[in-house]
Order: structure tokens, then sequence, then C-alpha cells
């Protein structure tokens, strides 16, 4: 193995238990998934986001952290798939996508409106409006796109949304709770991986701290 195979090796290694915790190891399945994207020429980088990226899609769907990085395989190489821009021939899925596409807006619109009755806040109320009112208009978007992605998108801001509606104090509290989530070797973090750990901590902590569940992933 040379050289700079092993600090390929490494540095995702060191990425990835600091996010999951201390006490775990990875397994041989884990190391095999790291050499077979190395083999790939992804760049350790990327591969970092793709970690950052698999954690917190699992914490909005409320689902258990991985305990080994091929438990996230999914969700690392979808990230890939969408970086590197692969392209597929999607003039035969058409009809599909679409009618899981307009589905899902319509299912969101639905549990948003079911919210939306039921939320006694009017400040937060108001958000939840706004945010049914951009849903709805992703109908009109390039119905290429992929329709999670917008609405993961449409969530991030409204969670954006609700921590600039808290106090002054209150948004200090919560920021400094999520920057005491950060793992020890968040230091080694580019910048841009650095604040997307840190916002997902802090989403994660606003959304405890309101009460408030993903309006897009929950049943």
């Amino acid at each position: 193995m040379s050289y700079e195979e092993k600090n390929y090796i490494a540095d995702i290694e060191r990425y990835f238990l600091g996010l999951a915790g201390t006490g775990l190891m990875l397994s041989a399945r884990d190391y095999g998934f790291i050499r077979e994207l190395g083999g790939r020429s992804i760049p350790r980088e990327m591969v970092i986001k793709a970690i950052a990226y698999g954690f917190e899609t699992r914490r909005q769907r409320g689902v258990e952290e991985p305990r080994g990085l091929f438990n996230i395989k999914q969700e690392v190489e979808e990230y890939l798939k969408d970086r590197l821009t692969e392209r597929e021939s999607k003039c035969a899925e058409q009809p599909n996508t679409d009618f899981t596409r307009n589905s899902t807006i319509e299912e969101s619109v639905k549990k948003l409106d079911r919210i939306i009755i039921e939320e006694q806040r009017e400040d937060i109320k108001k958000k939840y409006k706004r945010l049914r009112q951009r849903v709805r208009e992703t109908e009109n978007l390039n119905s290429s796109t992929n329709v999670y992605k917008q609405l993961n998108f449409l969530w991030r801001d409204f969670v954006e949304d609700l921590f600039l509606g808290l106090s002054t104090d209150k948004q200090k509290d919560v920021t400094a709770v999520a920057e005491s989530r950060l793992p020890s070797e968040a230091k080694f973090y580019d910048k841009d991986t650095k604040e997307k750990t840190f916002k997902a901590f802090r989403d994660e902590i606003v959304c405890e701290t309101l009460g408030i569940k993903n309006v897009f992933t929950m049943k």
C-alpha cells in the first residue's frame, strides 16, 4: 500500500469516526469500501462531504446513526453520483418520474395543511404557510431535478428561518450547543465541510428546542 493510499484511508477513517463517536472501529468491509472509492479516483474531500451528507440525511429521517461507513454507502453513492454529474438516460423513465414527483409534492402539501391547522404558535404557523407556498412553487421547476433534494433545500431554509426567529440569547445558546457537538477532528475539516457539519447539528437543536419534525420525512 502506497503512502498516499494510507493517508487517504486514514483521513476518511478519522472523519467518519469523529462523527460516529468514540469507541467505534471500522470493519474490513468499511476499509474495502474506502479502497474502492480510492480506486475510482474519488477525491478524499468529496468522500468526506459525502459522509457528512450521509449523517445529515439520516438525522433528518430520524434514523439511527451508522455504526460503520458501509451503513451509509447508499447515501455516499447518492452524493457522489450527484456531484460527479453522472448522466443517465431519463427519457423512458420520464412519465414515472413525473408521477412520483407530483405525488411527493401533493403528500407534502397535505402534511403541511395538517400541521398548519394544529400549530398554535402564530409566528411558526406563518413560516409553515410560507413553506407550503414554496413547496407548491416546486411544481413549476424543472422536473428533471430530484424532488427530494428540492424539498430538502426548502426544509433547510425553513429551519434557518426558525433559527433567525429566535431571540438573540436563544440563538447564542443553540450555537454554543451545536459547537460543543462538533467532534474534535473538526479542526481538520475544510471550511465547507465544517460549516455543513455545524449547521446539521444546529438545525437538529433548533428542531429539538421547538418540538418540530421534518415535514418531508415524517410519516
